[in-house]
């Protein structure tokens, strides 16, 4: 049965709010202006059982995308979980750099990245039938779910969820070779095999302070391997907290931004902000000190209507490149953080993110944790309150706008 942790609501902070944990940490936030408790049954709260591809029992619970697989294992595709695949030779993506406020590639285009944000790559090998078969689905060309006949990603989100987290992942990060080999090295290739840009997100849900030393030794790890892949953006810490300061935040974005380019000097960085990744405008207005950075934005249908955090992107997206890295929604009344449809959230928040030229990825290509974009037999959710139709007709609506030059 799934352990539920629920954060402290911290009301010093403007619109801050604890989400209810599962066994599976997974990145959410919320608003002072709701409490949210554990969602009950229809909202991702009572255990159930997905029989897909995962090849085992999914125990699905939680909020704002987290849910955690009971002791199912995958008799799926093996996917990335061993040697990486065979073509790896697939030429490498454009590097990308930052010019002022706009993400850029060699030839001075401004690219938007437009993707999609797999759960913990651990548990999406085991719980999901595999990370290649994920990745295979959010690929394909051939897809006539929803109102648009194929999949046009262009950038994936890899959550690798820390070994210390408690979360319940089958097979969360720790220091050594192992993880790099197993999980992230054939994830990136496999990436770069579909001409797919990668964000590796360094998955804490917490005041930066009590994991200093677990951050630093992560990307001290992981970034050299990665310095050369052009296809690879780093994301240093998910949703710091921190009483929604940007001054209590931002030495230690400074101190692991500093190491990720001692070994890594060209990738992008991407920053997350107070307050679980919405006070983006407090960070733009105080910058770090370095080159080639974005700074990131969470927004789930609890958070839309207040114009304090529209207010807070729309900011920090006149002086600095702003990559929404989490968002997502679906029909789920006792669930106010996500309880949303096209129509209320969906819709709008997609017109905004293209008023304002942000970058974005969609929480998350799951059956299991929440909103999941597929159904327990890995259809496509397709409707007024399901995101998964929304994001692969989004995708392929732009599916030739604001891509890097070959």
């Amino acid at each position: 049965m799934p352990n539920f942790l629920t954060l402290p609501v911290l009301r010093p902070a403007a619109h801050v709010l604890g989400a209810a944990f599962t066994l599976s940490m997974v990145a959410c936030s919320s608003s002072s202006d709701a409490i949210q408790s554990a969602p009950a049954a229809g909202a991702g709260g009572s255990s159930t059982t997905a029989s897909g591809d995962s090849g085992g029992s999914l125990a699905g619970s939680g909020s704002g995308g987290m849910t955690s697989g009971a002791a199912g294992t995958s008799s799926g595709n093996a996917g990335a979980s061993g040697a990486p695949p065979s073509d790896i030779d697939a030429p490498p993506l454009p590097a990308l750099h930052v010019e002022g406020n706009a993400i850029k590639d060699p030839n001075g285009n401004t690219v938007i990245l437009r993707g999609v944000d797999l759960i913990d790559l651990g548990a999406t090998e085991q719980w999901e039938g595999g990370i290649k078969k994920m990745i295979d689905r959010l690929t394909d060309p051939n897809d006539t779910q929803g109102s648009s006949p194929g999949w046009a990603t262009h950038v994936l989100r890899l959550a690798v969820v820390p070994g210390d987290s408690d979360s319940g992942t089958p097979v969360g990060y720790v220091p050594g070779i192992q993880y790099y080999e197993r999980f992230l090295r054939p994830t990136v290739d496999y990436a770069r095999q579909k001409g797919l840009y990668a964000v590796i997100d360094w998955h804490y849900i917490d005041d930066t302070a009590p994991h200093q030393a677990t951050t630093t030794a992560f990307w001290q790890d992981i970034a050299p391997h990665f310095a050369s892949d052009t296809n690879v953006l780093f994301e240093l810490y998910n949703e710091p907290m921190n009483h929604g300061s940007w001054a209590a935040t931002k030495p230690d974005m400074q101190a692991w931004y500093d190491t990720v380019r001692a070994a890594a000097p060209d990738n992008l960085i991407l920053i997350g902000t107070p307050n679980w990744s919405q006070n983006v405008g407090d960070a733009a207005m105080d910058p770090l000190s370095g080159t080639n950075i974005v700074y990131v934005a969470h927004m789930y249908p609890q958070h839309w209507p207040l114009q304090s955090l529209r207010n807070q992107i729309t900011t920090a997206a006149q002086t600095v490149p702003v990559f929404m890295t989490e968002w997502g929604f679906w029909t789920a009344p006792m669930d106010p953080l996500l309880n949303g449809s096209i129509t209320t959230y969906g819709a709008p928040l997609r017109d905004f993110i293209e008023a304002n030229h942000l970058s974005w990825s969609a929480w998350c290509a799951s059956s299991s944790w929440a909103p999941p974009m597929f159904d327990n037999t890995y259809a496509l959710r397709v409707g007024e309150g399901e995101m998964g139709g929304f994001v692969k007709d989004w995708l392929y609506d732009r599916r030739n706008d604001d891509l890097p030059a070959d």
